[in-house]
């Protein structure tokens, strides 16, 4: 398992309906994100959100179908909160000490989970 931080990019969730725009598949949720400064639109499958000192930060990686060929996915770990408008938001984590403790702690849940299972 890989992790990543995008540099210094804020994303909204996308502006489709909520049922285009956001659906589950097992347990995971896919989402579209769009970057505020290009209009870039990201499809990625959410596995985790979670609240670590008052943070809230969701863990997700990007969606491609699988089709045999693909790499191992590199997770993203992202703040997110709800805007004025109440539309879900996220900004990328520019600490390395902040992501490490977000992965470590996330990290930590999924293998919990993996036991529990």
């Amino acid at each position: 398992m890989r992790r990543n931080s995008n540099k210094s990019e804020r994303f909204r969730k996308g502006h489709a309906s909520e049922s285009a725009s956001r659906h589950r598949t097992d347990d995971q949720v896919l989402a579209i994100l769009v970057d505020e400064r290009n209009g870039r639109e990201y499809y990625v499958s959410m596995i985790d959100v979670f609240t670590l000192d008052g943070t809230t930060y969701t863990v997700m990686y990007n969606y491609e179908p699988d089709d045999g060929t693909r790499a191992d996915p590199e997770i993203v770990i992202m703040r997110s909160w709800r805007d004025d408008s109440g539309e879900q938001a996220f900004s990328s984590i520019k600490s390395k000490k902040e992501l490490d403790r977000a992965f470590d702690f996330f990290f930590e849940r999924y293998t919990d989970s993996i036991i529990r299972s």
